[in-house]
């Protein structure tokens, strides 16, 4: 900017459109003029394009007409906000009017946020009759000096937001004397980035809100028990097994009752899903099971039975009430023989396993039945 310029330019406006005012003086001064542009002319400005005066936050105290005409004096534009409320203030058209007598006529930039210029209409003319005095509009090319200014609600598609955005691009234009269109792909394409970037930052944000949530929200495991070792049918089934978590600060427990029933703990916390937790499992007949699993909503825990439950046979053998010492007998289809005190034992593989065993002489001249499972006092009377 000129030296002599303390401001960018002088904003008019009747005090109803202080709003629209306000949102230009922020918008010229918060513009930052691309580097390679400002590269290209050494006179354009390195910063942005401030200050811009405007009545009512920046005037002094001081008598009225005196200072603003001085403020006048100190800026380079006069950017006029043109509605039919400002086209019947006297002191925006004193401002305009002073602005061309100080020999800046060129550099008036009338901006239309509402109605219509040279309409001839109070309702709608939003020229200011000072405009409209030293920019007269003639049907003679020849004598027309009509001033074509800057609309924000120009015709033609985009949003409302895109063409405010565009009619700021066209003020900075005529102030910097910098082809249109170079400021506006440029300033288009700031926007586009700008958006896009405003509208991943939503998504992430919410995205991180549903995270949040989800990771709080309790949640249901189901623990499905399976047998790892080989079904025999003539074994108790799976029955009163009681399945333990070992949470951090609780302890829940289920039973289940056959290997289509399942354990199932609800409302658990959020945080230990994925969790590596403790679990404990006992059932009659089946070896117990204490191991650390990673906790989600459907587990399956495999249970081995005990095989010598059911599987090691072990008495003392009595026939006629007397010891039978160095006796062969049949356990099932398992021959063995007594040791010197007519003990006996048998361990049956598990396949071959039952809730109770037939016993019987050599000769199977005499038999009994030994329930499962047994110890070594057992005594098996034939």
């Amino acid at each position: 900017m000129e030296n002599e310029y303390t401001y960018y330019a002088f904003v008019s406006y009747r005090s109803s459109d202080e709003r629209w005012a306000k949102w230009l003086q922020d918008k010229i001064e918060g513009y930052r003029l691309p580097t390679t542009i400002q590269h290209e002319n050494s006179d354009l400005p390195k910063t942005r394009l401030r200050p811009c005066f405007r009545y009512h936050t920046d005037i002094q105290p001081n008598e009225l007409k005196t200072e603003l005409r001085t403020k006048l004096e100190q800026s380079k534009y006069l950017l006029v906000i043109c509605t039919p409320r400002s086209a019947q203030s006297p002191w925006v058209g004193a401002e305009i009017d002073t602005f061309v007598e100080l020999g800046r006529r060129d550099r008036i930039i009338p901006i239309i946020v509402e109605g219509r210029p040279y309409s001839n209409d109070p309702a709608t003319e939003c020229y200011n009759p000072s405009l409209l005095k030293h920019f007269p509009h003639s049907d003679n090319i020849h004598e027309d000096r009509e001033i074509l200014g800057v609309n924000i609600h120009e015709e033609g598609s985009g949003s409302a937001y895109m063409k405010r955005e565009r009619a700021v691009m066209q003020v900075v234009s005529r102030m910097l004397g910098v082809s249109f269109d170079r400021l506006w792909q440029r300033q288009r394409r700031r926007i586009i980035r700008r958006t896009i970037g405003s509208v991943i930052g939503v998504l992430l944000f919410i995205a991180a809100i549903v995270c949040v949530w989800m990771y709080n929200q309790p949640f249901n495991s189901h623990i499905q028990l399976m047998e790892a070792t080989p079904k025999v049918e003539a074994l108790p089934a799976l029955h009163d097994a009681v399945v333990t978590l070992n949470l951090p600060d609780d302890e829940r427990t289920d039973t289940v009752n056959g290997w289509n029933d399942q354990a199932i703990f609800k409302y658990l916390p959020a945080r230990m899903k994925d969790k590596e937790i403790g679990i404990h499992v006992t059932a009659p007949d089946y070896l117990p099971l204490d191991t650390t699993i990673i906790l989600t909503s459907e587990l399956t825990i495999p249970l081995h039975r005990d095989t010598d439950v059911y599987g090691h046979v072990s008495a003392t053998l009595l026939i006629d009430g007397k010891v039978c010492p160095q006796t062969r007998i049949w356990v099932e289809q398992i021959m063995v023989t007594t040791d010197s005190n007519g003990h006996f034992e048998v361990t049956v593989p598990l396949e071959q396993q039952q809730k109770s065993y037939h016993i019987a002489t050599f000769d199977h001249s005499r038999t009994t039945v030994l329930y499962a499972p047994c110890g070594q006092n057992d005594i098996v009377l034939l």
